[in-house]
Protein backbone atom coordinates (compact mmCIF):
# COMPACT_ATOMS: atom_id res chain seq x y z
CA UNK A 1 0.00 0.00 0.00
CA UNK A 2 2.81 2.40 0.90
CA UNK A 3 4.70 1.82 -2.35
CA UNK A 4 1.45 2.36 -4.25
CA UNK A 5 1.03 5.80 -2.66
CA UNK A 6 4.67 6.72 -3.23
CA UNK A 7 4.39 5.89 -6.94
CA UNK A 8 1.23 7.96 -7.24
CA UNK A 9 2.83 10.92 -5.46
CA UNK A 10 5.84 10.75 -7.78
CA UNK A 11 3.49 10.81 -10.76
CA UNK A 12 1.65 13.81 -9.38
CA UNK A 13 4.92 15.66 -8.75
CA UNK A 14 6.76 14.68 -11.94
CA UNK A 15 3.96 15.36 -14.42
CA UNK A 16 3.70 19.11 -13.69
CA UNK A 17 7.48 19.54 -13.95
CA UNK A 18 7.54 17.77 -17.30
CA UNK A 19 4.55 19.82 -18.46
CA UNK A 20 6.26 23.03 -17.36
CA UNK A 21 9.45 22.12 -19.21
CA UNK A 22 7.67 21.02 -22.34
CA UNK A 23 4.73 23.43 -22.64
CA UNK A 24 5.11 26.19 -20.07
CA UNK A 25 2.58 27.15 -17.43
CA UNK A 26 -0.50 25.83 -19.24
CA UNK A 27 1.19 22.45 -19.76
CA UNK A 28 2.06 22.28 -16.06
CA UNK A 29 -1.54 23.02 -15.06
CA UNK A 30 -2.88 20.40 -17.46
CA UNK A 31 -0.33 17.86 -16.22
CA UNK A 32 -1.28 18.62 -12.60
CA UNK A 33 -4.97 18.10 -13.36
CA UNK A 34 -4.21 14.82 -15.15
CA UNK A 35 -2.02 13.72 -12.23
CA UNK A 36 -4.75 14.38 -9.68
CA UNK A 37 -7.28 12.59 -11.88
CA UNK A 38 -4.95 9.56 -12.07
CA UNK A 39 -4.55 9.66 -8.27
CA UNK A 40 -8.30 9.69 -7.73
CA UNK A 41 -8.93 6.88 -10.23
CA UNK A 42 -6.18 4.70 -8.78
CA UNK A 43 -7.45 5.29 -5.23
CA UNK A 44 -11.00 4.31 -6.22
CA UNK A 45 -9.71 1.16 -7.89
CA UNK A 46 -7.61 0.23 -4.86
CA UNK A 47 -10.31 1.03 -2.28
CA UNK A 48 -13.48 -0.23 -3.94
CA UNK A 49 -13.04 -2.26 -7.10
CA UNK A 50 -10.32 -4.71 -6.01
CA UNK A 51 -12.09 -5.61 -2.70
CA UNK A 52 -15.38 -6.00 -4.58
CA UNK A 53 -13.85 -8.60 -6.93
CA UNK A 54 -12.25 -10.40 -3.99
CA UNK A 55 -15.57 -10.57 -2.11
CA UNK A 56 -17.35 -11.67 -5.28
CA UNK A 57 -14.93 -14.59 -5.68
CA UNK A 58 -15.48 -15.62 -2.05
CA UNK A 59 -19.24 -15.45 -2.48
CA UNK A 60 -18.97 -17.56 -5.62
CA UNK A 61 -16.95 -20.13 -3.68
CA UNK A 62 -19.56 -20.09 -0.90
CA UNK A 63 -22.35 -20.95 -3.32
CA UNK A 64 -20.48 -23.35 -5.62
CA UNK A 65 -17.75 -24.91 -3.53
CA UNK A 66 -16.25 -28.04 -2.20
CA UNK A 67 -15.33 -28.06 1.47
CA UNK A 68 -12.01 -29.73 2.24
CA UNK A 69 -10.85 -30.59 5.74
CA UNK A 70 -7.04 -30.52 5.65
CA UNK A 71 -4.95 -33.46 6.84
CA UNK A 72 -2.60 -31.19 8.81
CA UNK A 73 -2.08 -27.52 9.54
CA UNK A 74 1.27 -25.76 9.98
CA UNK A 75 1.82 -22.19 11.18
CA UNK A 76 4.80 -20.34 9.74
CA UNK A 77 6.05 -16.78 9.39
CA UNK A 78 5.74 -15.47 5.83
CA UNK A 79 8.27 -12.70 5.33
CA UNK A 80 6.78 -11.78 1.94
CA UNK A 81 3.43 -10.83 3.48
CA UNK A 82 4.91 -9.74 6.81
CA UNK A 83 2.79 -11.98 9.00
CA UNK A 84 2.03 -15.51 10.16
CA UNK A 85 0.15 -17.82 7.80
CA UNK A 86 -1.40 -21.24 8.22
CA UNK A 87 -0.53 -23.83 5.59
CA UNK A 88 -3.25 -26.45 5.25
CA UNK A 89 -2.08 -29.69 3.64
CA UNK A 90 -4.54 -32.00 1.91
CA UNK A 91 -3.92 -35.19 -0.05
CA UNK A 92 -6.53 -35.98 -2.67
CA UNK A 93 -7.66 -39.56 -2.01
CA UNK A 94 -8.46 -40.16 -5.70
CA UNK A 95 -5.19 -39.02 -7.23
CA UNK A 96 -2.77 -39.03 -4.28
CA UNK A 97 -1.73 -35.47 -5.16
CA UNK A 98 -0.92 -33.19 -2.22
CA UNK A 99 -2.25 -29.63 -2.13
CA UNK A 100 -1.15 -26.77 0.11
CA UNK A 101 -3.67 -24.04 0.89
CA UNK A 102 -2.37 -20.90 2.60
CA UNK A 103 -4.43 -18.62 4.82
CA UNK A 104 -4.32 -14.83 4.80
CA UNK A 105 -1.51 -13.43 6.99
CA UNK A 106 -2.05 -12.79 10.70
CA UNK A 107 -0.38 -9.95 12.60
CA UNK A 108 0.30 -12.17 15.65
CA UNK A 109 1.28 -15.81 15.95
CA UNK A 110 -1.96 -17.88 15.84
CA UNK A 111 -0.33 -21.16 16.95
CA UNK A 112 -2.16 -21.28 20.30
CA UNK A 113 -5.51 -20.73 18.60
CA UNK A 114 -4.85 -23.26 15.82
CA UNK A 115 -4.14 -26.15 18.21
CA UNK A 116 -7.33 -28.16 18.54
CA UNK A 117 -9.17 -26.18 15.86
CA UNK A 118 -9.91 -27.81 12.53
CA UNK A 119 -10.01 -25.27 9.70
CA UNK A 120 -11.96 -25.71 6.50
CA UNK A 121 -10.84 -24.83 2.99
CA UNK A 122 -13.38 -23.85 0.36
CA UNK A 123 -12.18 -24.75 -3.14
CA UNK A 124 -13.56 -24.55 -6.63
CA UNK A 125 -14.14 -28.22 -7.56
CA UNK A 126 -12.76 -27.63 -11.06
CA UNK A 127 -9.77 -25.44 -10.20
CA UNK A 128 -8.17 -25.97 -6.78
CA UNK A 129 -6.07 -22.80 -7.20
CA UNK A 130 -9.27 -20.82 -6.56
CA UNK A 131 -9.73 -21.28 -2.80
CA UNK A 132 -9.86 -19.59 0.55
CA UNK A 133 -9.08 -20.86 4.02
CA UNK A 134 -11.91 -20.21 6.47
CA UNK A 135 -10.19 -18.69 9.52
CA UNK A 136 -13.42 -17.30 11.03
CA UNK A 137 -13.18 -19.86 13.87
CA UNK A 138 -9.84 -18.40 14.94
CA UNK A 139 -10.19 -14.66 14.95
CA UNK A 140 -11.92 -11.46 14.05
CA UNK A 141 -11.08 -9.69 10.82
CA UNK A 142 -8.92 -7.15 12.70
CA UNK A 143 -6.19 -9.75 13.37
CA UNK A 144 -5.72 -10.48 9.68
CA UNK A 145 -3.30 -8.22 7.85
Amino acid sequence: MMTFLIILLVIVLVLPVLGLLAFGIIGAVIALIVGFFMLIVASVIKAFIIPWFSNRDKMRLDSDHKLIIPDRQVVRFDSLNGGYVIDCYHTDPDTGREFVFTSPPFAEDPTARVNGTQLGVFVNPIDYSNYYVDVSKLTDKKDII
